[in-house]
């Protein structure tokens, strides 16, 4: 799933470089996008964009979209695995100094289980109106304030799937 070769290959088949700024759009209610930024972080593509609305409001406002398929010149993607953005459950559970285990899940999956200690932050909290994927940045300083979200110690999210605790950590790097 983190294979460092695989992402080598893929992303570099796609025309990703260490020249590229990567701009990724989704669509409103759909966390994808965040994964997609988080995993190119994670290989260490730092130059690596979310667009702050889903492509249904793109359209909504009247800018132009395509049908066209782009051609693709492939290129050498090199990995630079940012191991910090990641943590082994092996790991998290013998770690006495983790302050913040965010679960970026519904209240009712909440409800059901959780990581012990971990705190609730449903992914949809912090995301925006009209088609806009993330509240602004003051919206979400605030909100992650009200929550009581230390900015100096290590935090851990986690959901199901990977895709809402990615978006839970865009809109926490963007407060």
């Amino acid at each position: 799933m983190f294979d460092a070769d695989k992402a080598a290959n893929l992303f570099g088949s796609i025309g990703i470089d260490e020249t590229k700024t990567v701009i990724i759009y989704g669509d409103y209610m759909d966390p994808s996008a965040a994964r997609i930024a988080w995993t190119l972080l994670y290989f260490g593509h730092d130059k690596t964009k979310i667009l702050d609305i889903g492509i249904r409001g793109w359209h909504q406002k009247g800018l132009s979209v395509t049908h066209d398929i782009s051609t693709i010149k492939s290129t050498t993607f090199v990995p630079k695995v940012n191991a910090n953005l990641r943590i082994e459950a092996e790991e998290l559970i013998k770690k006495t100094d983790t302050d913040v285990i965010i679960d970026a899940r519904t209240p009712q999956e909440f409800m059901v289980g959780r990581i012990p200690n971990s705190i609730l932050i449903p992914f949809t909290d912090g995301m925006g109106q009209h088609g806009f994927l993330f509240k602004e940045k003051k919206e979400l300083e605030k909100f992650f304030e009200e929550q009581k979200i230390p900015k100096d110690k290590e935090l851990v999210y986690y959901c199901v799937l990977e895709h809402r605790a990615a978006y839970v950590f865009t809109q926490l790097k963007i407060a």
